[in-house]
């Protein structure tokens, strides 16, 4: 009763046109980290599947950016991590965030991006990502639209 009460609730929210996941990532040294966070209902389709705070559902969103978020260091792809995630608001939306980590073996000079979440469920998905290379707080900006997957790649 509480899952389905749950998921009623998240179907009330405003409908919403934009199909935008937003990543903030930090780079530092030999370790990258990434805060995705996405559109709860959006998330929710592409999963098939109501999107709750129970061990479940994170573990059915963490396999589902780990299959659509490439990182590699100097060509050489790295393992993600997922460390936590859970649901927010943005606004008057629900959305859903993951934290994901990944490990080079050597401090990450240049980096490949691939962020594919949601391109299978949307023909109009962006996924935007802001990029802070510490210290120093070097910032750059990535954006990836349905239909291109290829890698992007920042040298720093």
């Amino acid at each position: 009763m509480i899952l389905a009460l749950a998921a009623g609730l998240l179907l009330s929210a405003p409908p919403h046109d934009l199909h935008v996941a937003h990543t903030r990532m930090v780079v530092e040294g030999a370790v990258v980290v990434a805060r995705v966070r996405m559109f709860r209902d959006d998330l929710q389709k592409a999963l098939k599947r109501p999107v709750v705070d129970d061990t479940a559902s994170r573990a059915a969103v963490a396999a589902y950016v780990v299959r659509n978020f490439f990182v590699t260091s100097s060509g050489t792809r790295l393992t993600a991590e997922v460390l936590d995630g859970g649901g927010d608001t943005d606004g008057d939306q629900p959305v859903w965030w993951v934290l994901v980590q990944w490990k080079a073996p050597q401090p990450v000079t240049v980096l490949g991006l691939k962020v594919h979440v949601l391109f299978d469920t949307f023909s109009d998905q962006q996924n935007i990502v802001q990029v802070s290379k510490q210290p120093g707080d070097e910032r750059r900006g990535l954006y990836f639209q349905a239909g291109d997957r290829s890698e992007q790649v920042l040298k720093f």
